[in-house]
């Protein structure tokens, strides 16, 4: 460990000895220092239905026919405690939660489905990662590699290609806005991917990345999202 991932630690462990930390669900004591709450939030959150994410993707011009199988986490309600944790992840600088969350994610895709050979985060253009200072969706994947034990592969899908914000967006829009944004690494093909994103809205993020890898030659593509935005 470095000297300055040591003082940053140290500098953590101070801080929740004089602010501890709380859920952000009931502002009870979490499960966990990294998890963002308690075990009574985290039972509380209603798992999602699978063929409501199925039905979610065929609402797509391709979105039935890009992934073997996919999941979410848990039914994400606007105003509801898995917005409280989502927003902390994306946008209030808690990349930290992302990890725990995401080794849950991948304990329940392997209830369901066998280990990938990797597990891809949805990336962002780097202009909108430097905006925020991190992709929110990259310690998800690092979580779900570590509860499934297979790499992360964060490296093999890029977006090059910057787009608007989808925020406010219908669905035929933000299909337009994403579907020619993302990149595959050569070594995409003849694997066995898992992507892996936040909150499933439309889908049309998650079925032009997955389209991107398809094409490049993918064996089988899975997607996993720790929400389900109702709709």
């Amino acid at each position: 460990m470095g000297v300055a991932q040591f003082l940053r630690d140290l500098g953590r462990g101070l801080l929740n000895v004089v602010y501890p930390p709380r859920c952000l669900g009931c502002g009870a004591r979490p499960q966990s220092v990294r998890l963002p709450l308690c075990p009574q939030c985290l039972q509380s959150l209603g798992r999602a239905p699978e063929m409501g994410v199925a039905a979610r993707l065929d609402r797509l011009p391709v979105g039935g026919g890009v992934f073997d199988g996919a999941l979410a986490l848990w039914v994400f309600d606007k105003g509801g405690t898995l917005q409280a944790v989502q927003h902390a992840l994306k946008y209030q600088n808690r990349p930290r939660y992302g990890v725990p969350l995401g080794r849950l994610m991948g304990t329940a895709f392997a209830d369901r489905y066998p280990a990938p050979d990797g597990v891809v985060p949805v990336p962002l253009h780097r202009t909108r990662r430097l905006e925020r200072g991190y992709n929110q969706s990259a310690p998800l994947a690092e979580g779900a590699a570590e509860a499934l034990g297979c790499p992360d592969c964060p490296g093999l899908l890029t977006r090059p290609h910057p787009t608007r914000s989808q925020t406010g967006l219908s669905r035929a829009e933000r299909w337009q806005n994403v579907r020619d944004s993302f990149s595959a690494d050569p070594a995409a093909a003849e694997g066995r991917w898992l992507l892996v994103d936040d909150v499933l809205t439309t889908g049309s993020t998650a079925v032009a990345a997955g389209q991107t890898l398809a094409d490049a030659g993918a064996d089988a593509l899975y997607l996993m999202t720790l929400g389900l935005a109702r709709q």
